[in-house]
């Protein structure tokens, strides 16, 4: 909050994806509602011995799980987004990406990385837009830095 105690929170307006399919260019997913983050979730084991302080468990932290999210997108079919999207599901790859999202200051919040998309679905309903819901896997480390623009793709 500010020094007044007005809330400084932002909305997503403006935020972009972008995903890079094997050796293909970046493409900037177009059209999205909702972009996901790595939730990180680390596993934990167990170290308990005979002489555990209080007879209580003990724990360690082991790996961490990247985790799933969605990107949802206004379906359009046969978009440069819905190729990219396809072809990196029928593909199976390792793709790269960035999301960009508001940060303050005028700045963004830069979150790369690495995911498989694991499904596609579309929703073609009647009297209203048709969407595609992008089921992803995080994979790897992920970084999070400011930036002062996101990423620009060429025109063609």
């Amino acid at each position: 909050m500010d020094a007044n105690g007005n809330s400084e929170a932002l909305d997503g307006y403006g935020s972009g994806f972008f995903l890079k399919v094997g050796s293909d260019p970046w493409v900037e997913l177009d059209e999205v509602t909702e972009i996901p983050t790595a939730e990180e979730m680390a596993d934990d084991y167990e170290v308990t011995h005979f002489k555990s302080p209080g007879r209580k468990k003990e724990y360690k932290t082991g790996l961490t799980e990247p985790g799933e999210g969605s990107i949802t997108v206004n379906y359009i079919a046969g978009s440069k987004t819905d190729l990219a999207i396809k072809k990196a599901r029928d593909t199976g790859a390792v793709c790269a990406y960035e999301s960009f999202v508001p940060a303050p200051s005028g700045k963004w919040m830069k979150t790369s990385g690495y995911l498989i998309v694991k499904s596609r679905g579309r929703a073609i309903p009647i009297g209203d837009r048709m969407t595609q819901t992008v089921n992803v896997r995080f994979t790897g480390a992920s970084d999070e830095a400011i930036a002062t623009t996101q990423r620009t793709i060429p025109s063609t």
